[in-house]
């Protein structure tokens, strides 16, 4: 849908436009659904001198879950509430722009949660409430609302030495509605968790990417369950040994009544 407007907030209904008798056989809109409110920002544009990035998109996609990438260059990444409770963060990152931020000494990638309700982020900074640690290898994770009627925003990025914040992508602010009492409502979703331990100083690579080894040598992956099929190959190697490996495979069906 087309976007009459940037840096302006929106929302999306859905419903049946038919010609009623009870109201003079003039139109009348059913109301289905209403999505939740989505700033459109203007693009934002990259500091020539490559010290600060931030890529914003022009699409509204807090509106969606998933997104086709119009170009490999773009990163992104986008809000979806779930719940009251709980909402979704997919993200996008570019191979040319992951290797320019490791080389400027980036180790973790992190998820930040973002209370962003009356700040003009233009001249404020935003209110950090959580923050995650994720792996290379997924590219979407749950995370906790811990208020709702409130505006929340993501960003997506790596912590390099002295805590210093190498942003990667930014979402669009989006309005978490709480539920009306009377309403009957019910959503579900799953995580599937991947965990295992091995002798410290040991690499483990699941799916092609590298996973973080903790001190005493344990490791975990939480990874959005989607149905159908997951398939990883979790490869394990220590220094002057052979690699092991262990495939693992995972589904899930759902079906509602």
């Amino acid at each position: 849908m087309e976007i009459p407007i940037s840096d302006r907030d929106y929302i999306a209904e859905i419903g049946y436009v038919a010609d009623d008798d009870a109201y003079g056989g003039k139109p009348h809109w059913f109301f289905i659904a209403r999505s939740a409110i989505v700033r459109v920002f203007n693009p934002v544009h990259t500091d020539p001198s490559g010290e600060n990035v931030a890529l914003a998109s022009q699409t509204p996609i807090g509106l969606i879950e998933t997104q086709e990438q119009s170009s490999e260059e773009e990163s992104s990444v986008a809000l979806t509430p779930r719940t009251p409770k709980w909402a979704y963060v997919s993200w996008y990152i570019s191979k040319t722009q992951k290797e320019a931020l490791q080389q400027q000494g980036g180790s973790q990638l992190l998820v930040r949660l973002y209370d962003v309700t009356g700040i003009d982020l233009s001249y404020q900074n935003p209110q950090l409430v959580q923050q995650y640690e994720s792996e290379e290898v997924v590219q979407g994770r749950f995370v906790a609302i811990p208020v709702s009627d409130r505006d929340y925003m993501v960003e997506i990025g790596y912590i390099a030495d002295s805590d210093r914040w190498l942003l990667i992508a930014r979402s669009p602010n989006v309005r978490v509605f709480s539920r009306s009492h009377e309403d009957f409502w019910f959503v579900t979703d799953a995580e599937l968790i991947i965990h295992g331990a091995t002798q410290p100083n040991t690499s483990v690579n699941i799916g092609g990417h590298t996973i973080k080894i903790k001190p005493d040598g344990t490791f975990h992956l939480r990874l959005p369950f989607s149905d159908g099929l997951m398939d990883y190959l979790i490869t394990v190697g220590a220094d002057g040994e052979s690699t092991r490996t262990i495939h693992k495979k995972f589904s899930q069906e759902t079906s509602e009544s």
